[in-house]
């Protein structure tokens, strides 16, 4: 096995552990420690943390290490009204040029992730991966290269926010009706409606983030959000 491969492998397993919260924002991961329970050396490690650098999940000090990234609640406010835009624009572009083939392809997509949903225990991560190839699917059909590179880049940053949203059950069920509603739409070739609703279900995220208590507000960040 070449060393990029269990770099990759390093680097999956960390990033899950880091989006289910077993290792917290400003916490430092040690590479000792990340090799010991990956069973593997540790220049993977070294350059699993790299890649997740890049991605923005863990940021590295100078003479101190490598930590879990943190994110304000400013953050994910400007990451989440951003990513609202961003699907809003994709999904108008795909609208342009989807196919039948693609339509039954996202269909396929929706039931996946229905199917998670309707078993206990939901596999949250499961459905944040389908959940991702639904959008990424709508990005690559768009064809626009640059929209769907920083897409990327956001979603890897608030990946563990939106595994913790989605703890919220109500969030939960809502979300994956948002993507049938979507789909619906799409299928439909009902440009405005698809639009909006891509930008509603984000937006609805974002409000289900903000309400965590880890995530508080401060009062100059509110005045911010709702000049």
């Amino acid at each position: 096995m070449q060393i990029e491969s269990i770099a990759d492998l390093a680097k999956g397993r960390i990033q899950v552990w880091i989006i289910k919260g077993e290792y917290a924002p400003g916490q430092q991961l040690k590479e000792e420690e990340i090799a010991a329970r990956l069973d593997i050396s540790r220049p993977p490690v070294r350059e699993a943390f790299k890649m997740l650098e890049a991605e923005g999940l863990v940021i590295r000090r100078p003479r101190r290490g490598v930590f879990v990234s943190k994110m304000t609640r400013k953050d994910v406010w400007e990451a989440y009204t951003l990513k609202a835009a961003m699907y809003e624009l994709s999904v108008d572009l795909a609208m342009n040029v989807i196919s039948g083939r693609q339509i039954e392809e996202l269909e396929s997509i929706v039931r996946l992730m229905e199917d998670v949903v309707a078993t206990e225990p939901v596999n949250l991560l499961r459905y944040q991966e389908h959940h991702q190839d639904f959008h990424h699917q709508i990005m690559l059909i768009s064809g626009h290269d640059r929209l769907k590179k920083i897409s990327a880049s956001i979603h890897n940053q608030v990946s563990r926010f939106s595994y913790r949203s989605l703890q919220n059950r109500d969030h939960l069920h809502a979300s994956v009706r948002h993507h049938r509603d979507i789909f619906n739409a799409v299928s439909s070739k009902k440009r405005a409606l698809a639009g909006d609703l891509m930008k509603a279900h984000v937006l609805e995220a974002l409000e289900v983030l903000l309400a965590l208590p880890e995530l508080q507000m401060n009062a100059t960040f509110e005045e911010t959000i709702s000049a």
